[in-house]
């Protein structure tokens, strides 16, 4: 699926290997993108996108904004870094690598009025709805468009990060022998 099908997210910006390392990347941040927004917390559904095409869309709460859930991959590797980490590392590094275009997009939370009680009666607050729930509404809404999940939607689909080839230098990693 393209992220032109996609109505209400915004581009995030462009993900770009940084001049100074050949294995760590950074954000061309799109200029519609305020400092604040980049570390609001509320709750955020993103699509990682390869030259237009949907390869993972995922929710986070991290701390730090949409930045903070892409520092992770953003410093090249690291010792102690999942496989899950790595593999998405992986997949940036070598669609950059064969020159194409890697873009993330976002949609936050929206943030709606509740009274909650408290020990002397009820307060009313504003407060994010749930990111999980908007997660699940885009995931399925790929699912019964395209008939399968993102690329990188390992956890939904059932497939495992060996399943990708992407694990490919990953340290620890015993890898059985042809023959």
């Amino acid at each position: 699926m393209n992220i032109s099908q996609v109505k209400n997210m915004v581009r995030v910006g462009q993900i770009v290997r940084r001049e100074d390392h050949d294995k760590k990347l950074r954000f061309d941040w799109d200029e519609n993108i305020s400092k604040e927004l980049q570390k609001d917390e509320r709750g955020r559904v993103y699509a990682l996108c390869v030259d237009g095409e949907i390869h993972k869309l995922g929710g986070s709460q991290a701390k730090g904004g949409i930045k903070g859930t892409y520092d992770a991959y953003f410093s090249g590797f690291a010792k102690g870094m999942s496989a899950r980490t790595y593999c998405v590392w992986h997949h940036i590094m070598n669609s950059i690598n064969a020159g194409k275009t890697v873009e993330v997009y976002a949609v936050w939370a929206p943030l709606v009025e509740v009274t909650i009680p408290t020990m002397h009666g009820d307060e009313t607050k504003k407060m994010p709805v749930d990111f999980h729930t908007i997660e699940e509404a885009f995931v399925k809404a790929y699912v019964e468009q395209e008939g399968k999940y993102p690329f990188l939607n390992m956890q939904e689909s059932g497939r495992r990060w060996e399943d990708t080839g992407l694990l490919e230098g990953y340290p620890g990693l015993w890898v059985p022998k042809n023959g």
